[in-house]
């Protein structure tokens, strides 16, 4: 028999150790030993500080717990951060999957997945947050409310500043309970994330709206005292949302009503004060009840829970205009009801601002939105709430990026628009595929999961003939509206009888004046941005590249310069040419901007509007045009694909689509399904309520099949004729595929390194390999490019391929002179 004495020698002799995971760009996980304090306490999925390459800290996420002792010398980490994971087994699982399957670092996850307020390092300069206003300083404790003071004093601090103001080596505890509170912020959070515009609000207070007596009281004593507090609480009571909210700008209308007295109120306990985002002003607590389906969407209804319960996942292909997001509520609703989470993911932030309202109809605050755009104190807040289960039975609404949240109830992956190229990440790693991504995370977590296109991708597809997926079919729109009637305009023609002007055909214009003749609206459609694509001599034919890529640099007419898309690189607009000193300098090629500036001269009396990059990049871009649209105070929208992405506009009559060759003749297997799905995405915006809509394109090639299955709507025709090609040719989805992109500033190394590695590839791989070859653009932001191919077919395990395919990139990093070059693994690059 052991004593207890000598079990508690024996159990003190044990040593644990922690895998981790940095969110860093390194290829695997660190070791580091458990702290004696800690031993009962740290856990899979916590986060702790740690030390590297000595002094520097950084913040990391525990992947498992054990006792085998490394080989090499480990350090104690410095502080755990967390009591309870903030991570479960669940979302590290999906983590792994992740890095396994996109060929990266779990590091490199890591990075794409937690907020940037939840992985300070001690490299990280601090500053208050522009939002403090919103905070109590009561919340603080000791050591919160000195650094906050001495921000206030000196501005910015570094991690090592704060533990000198301390008096501690390691302020990490510290310092996170402020960040993840949102009193302060890195310096570079400060610089690249936009101000959060928000509304100034009043609300009774707790008290104040649950005790009739007390607050009859207290407003007896202000009668008498302070009437023109009294009043100013009148006007409040007058209102109906008294009790949740109302913007103080509403109550400040009435005369005698200053914001000032709300903050007497405040201090007197009547009233609270809070900042709210503009979109969740006018919203309301109750919620109405669902909206009554047509038969069809019944029908549609039954079958994809069916096709779930099946399968896992299913995909819902609905005729542009057919109500899939009906469809959708009613899921969601019984998944909330029954105390689960669900996801539904959109492929452009622009659409989150329609559907937000639309959906906020239904489910109220139980419905959050997670994306890019919002600042980072809400994105933490928002990965927090979730991660501490507070958003149990919440509807998540968010782009690529809200596949992150670390759900630990979730029900119901919704992928709307799923067939869309933006649900592709290309840069950093992980290059994912959130609508692949969305069928695993539901299959970690038993989640049902939809796909819904009215142009599903090959690949949804190729998973339903697999037996993998359900299809459900969603034939007609709703109310009976016909889908709109498809015309060509044979630009050959047009110009050769001169009916042309500018870049318009007669057609397309009598078309345009008819709608708005009839005070209907028009989409015009350009997948291209700026005034113009290439800027030239006339004398000596000089066309300005960028001067870090191979590519002509855009005009862009209302800035006055030459912009490189593709590195940002800007030059002014040149008054002459500098090659023969030529005036005669003018741009050629078509962009939104000057379809813009065409519409606008042809129609001075309406008014005209580009939905671009260039007009969005602030975060109620999207929001101010779309809504504007719906008003009526835009006649014609010009755009680019974000106009094609489920936006619902009730009075659109016609689309015009002024260029759609270009896309047609896109170097990539995939030009031709994404032009037949771009084109019709944007017919799909028309006539979606009352009369048939129209639709004009504008075409070279009038006679090319693509554009027969655009006029009969026939997404099943051509998705049988693209899988024919892809099956004679072995692309995917019949086969998978690998591209692999070598990178460096001199030109012969990188087609050296290409050539060593694509070579010892052959070798194990065979005519699997394609390549290398020099891309379209061969130089971008002074680095030159080759790109390698590697096919295999489904039947080959992946996770074999990408063993095989990393030992080959790692022999050729073993050689000295390869090793600069930086090799860029992107599974499923389309």
């Amino acid at each position: 028999m052991w004593s207890a004495k000598r079990c508690i020698r024996v159990l003190s002799s044990f040593v644990l150790y922690v895998d981790v995971i940095l969110p860093l760009a390194l290829p695997g996980l660190l070791t580091y030993s458990v702290p004696e304090e800690d031993r009962n306490g740290v856990k899979p999925g916590c986060r702790i500080v740690v030390p590297l390459r000595g002094k520097r800290l950084h913040t990391a996420v525990v992947r498992e717990v054990h006792q085998r002792k490394p080989e090499h010398r480990t350090e104690p980490y410095l502080t755990l951060l967390d009591e309870v994971p903030m991570l479960s087994e669940r979302t590290l699982r999906f983590w792994d999957w992740m890095a396994g399957h996109y060929c990266c670092g779990p590091g490199e996850v890591a990075l794409a997945a937690l907020p940037s307020g939840m992985r300070l390092a001690s490299e990280t300069k601090l500053e208050l947050s522009p939002d403090i206003d919103d905070l109590d300083e009561e919340n603080l404790d000791d050591r919160g409310f000195q650094v906050v003071e001495a921000l206030r004093l000196r501005g910015a601090l570094s991690f090592k500043e704060v533990g000198a103001l301390l008096g501690v080596a390691n302020p990490a505890s510290v310092l996170h309970r402020l960040v993840e509170n949102g009193w302060v912020l890195s310096t570079e959070e400060l610089k690249s994330a936009p101000r959060r515009k928000t509304v100034s609000m009043v609300r009774l207070s707790e008290r104040a709206a649950g005790d009739e007596r007390w607050l009859s009281e207290a407003l007896d004593a202000l009668d008498d005292r302070a009437p023109s507090q009294s009043r100013a609480m009148m006007v409040l009571l007058e209102q109906a949302d008294a009790k949740r909210g109302v913007p103080m700008a509403d109550l400040t209308r009435r005369e005698g009503v200053t914001a000032a007295l709300f903050k007497r109120l405040m201090e007197k306990g009547l009233v609270f004060t809070f900042k709210q985002a503009p979109w969740e002003v006018d919203q309301r607590v109750e919620v109405d009840p669902l909206a009554e389906l047509s038969p069809a969407q019944q029908t549609a209804l039954d079958e994809v829970k069916a096709g779930i319960e099946a399968h896992g996942l299913t995909l819902l292909e609905g005729v542009t205009g057919s109500g899939k997001t009906e469809v959708y509520t009613h899921l969601i609703h019984a998944a909330l009801e029954s105390g689960k989470d669900a996801l539904f993911l959109v492929p452009e932030i622009a659409l989150t601002t329609q559907l937000i309202v639309r959906l906020r109809r239904f489910f109220g605050d139980r419905l959050e939105v997670y994306h890019s755009r919002f600042s980072p104190r809400e994105r933490t807040s928002t990965y927090r709430r979730v991660a501490a289960k507070e958003a149990r039975g919440r509807l998540m609404v968010g782009a690529r990026s809200a596949i992150f949240l670390p759900f630990s109830n979730l029900g119901l992956i919704v992928v709307d628009e799923e067939h869309d190229a933006s649900y592709k990440q290309q840069d950093p790693a992980p290059r994912y595929q959130a609508r692949d991504a969305a069928a695993m995370l539901g299959h970690i977590h038993g989640a049902h999961v939809v796909l819904g296109s009215a142009t599903p991708s090959l690949e949804a597809r190729w998973a339903v003939d697999a037996g993998r997926a359900s299809h459900v079919l969603l034939t007609e729109r709703f109310g009976g509206t016909s889908l709109p009637e498809v015309g060509l305009i044979d630009l050959r023609k047009a110009h050769k009888q001169r009916a042309m002007e500018g870049h318009f055909s007669r057609t397309l214009l009598e078309a345009l004046r008819e709608t708005l003749a009839q005070e209907k609206q028009a989409i015009l459609f350009q997948n291209r941005r700026g005034f113009s694509p290439v800027f030239q001599c006339r004398t000596c034919g000089w066309v300005p590249d960028c001067e870090r890529c191979d590519v002509s640099l855009t005009y862009h007419k209302f800035l006055r310069d030459l912009h490189c898309h593709y590195c940002g690189y800007r030059e002014s607009e040149p008054a002459q040419c500098p090659r023969c000193g030529s005036e005669e300098v003018e741009a050629k090629g078509l962009g939104t901007e000057r379809i813009e500036e065409e519409v606008s001269a042809l129609f001075p009396d309406i008014v005209v509007q580009r939905m671009d990059l260039d007009t969005t990049r602030s975060r109620t871009g999207h929001e101010r045009i779309i809504q504007a649209f719906e008003r009526g105070d835009i006649q014609v929208l010009v755009g680019t694909q974000m106009v094609t992405k489920g936006l619902d506009f009730e009075n659109v009559g016609l689309v015009g689509i002024l260029q759609a060759d270009r896309m047609l003749h896109y170097p990539d297997f995939r030009a031709l399904e994404r032009t037949f799905q771009l084109l019709t995405q944007v017919a799909g915006r028309a006539g979606r309520r009352g009369e048939r809509g129209k639709v004009l394109i504008q075409t070279f090639d009038p006679e090319h099949w693509v554009f027969g299955h655009v006029v009969s709507h026939d997404a099943q025709g051509m998705a049988l004729a693209e899988m024919q090609e892809r099956t004679s040719f072995g692309y995917p989805p019949i086969q998978r595929l690998i591209r692999l992109i070598l990178r460096h500033r001199d030109p012969y190394l990188t087609r050296e390194g290409a050539a060593a590695l694509a070579g010892r590839m052959r070798s194990r791989f065979g005519g699997r390999v394609i390549g290398p070859e020099e891309p379209g653009i061969a130089r971008v932001n002074d680095q030159y490019q080759r790109h390698i191919l590697l096919k295999y077919e489904r039947s080959v395990d992946p996770a074999e391929v990408k063993a095989a395919l990393m030992e080959d990139i790692e022999a050729m990093r073993a050689v000295d002179r390869y090793r600069p070059l930086r090799v860029i693994v992107d599974v499923d690059p389309y």
